[in-house]
């Protein structure tokens, strides 16, 4: 009876164990689907911009729609800023393009997001201010950011690469001041 009881607990604790996994696993699943939409959703505001800080091409785009897209870039980078866990680094499972050099260097990954989080916030006050000059410098070093950020530690296929390089390097990211 006792063996049998022994047997009884030792069961409960595993199969209480196995669903603590499972709902740590989804977790870290919901974080990454969040993470991912964020930054699908910064990249759409980024090329939103791109034609208005250019200044080459007529866009039914004005001053207000870039602050807010602006803003909205500096929101979603303060929104995924603590969306890297370490249980999410199962890139090897192919469960996100984040590769594991993010917890590997975590200082070098703090500092190329600080510096995107800065030149949001640089982008949209050039863009209030009306300082051209400011505003492409702005740009130009959030696609640097961004762009040094993705080349270190996102994880992408062959095919993605002609989009993602295009992404990051475009004219605005000549010579940045």
């Amino acid at each position: 009876m006792k063996f049998l009881t022994k047997i009884l607990a030792l069961l409960l604790l595993l199969g209480s164990l196995r669903i603590s996994y499972a709902v740590e696993f989804e977790e870290t699943i919901d974080t990454i689907e969040i993470r991912k939409a964020a930054m699908q959703n910064l990249w759409q505001r980024i090329k939103r911009l791109s034609p208005y800080v250019e200044l080459k091409e007529k866009v039914e785009y004005n001053k207000d729609l870039a602050v807010t897209d602006a803003q909205e870039v500096i929101n979603l980078l303060e929104q995924t800023k603590n969306l890297w866990p370490l249980n999410s680094n199962i890139s090897g499972k192919g469960f996100t393009n984040a590769t594991p050099a993010i917890w590997v260097l975590p200082d070098y990954f703090e500092k190329l997001y600080s510096s995107a989080e800065k030149s949001a916030y640089i982008l949209k006050q050039s863009i209030l201010d009306d300082d051209i000059d400011s505003t492409i410098s702005a740009m130009c070093n959030l696609g640097t950011s961004c762009g040094t950020c993705h080349a270190n530690f996102r994880r992408l296929l062959t095919s993605q690469l002609a989009n993602e390089v295009s992404g990051w390097s475009g004219q605005y990211v000549n010579g940045c001041k």
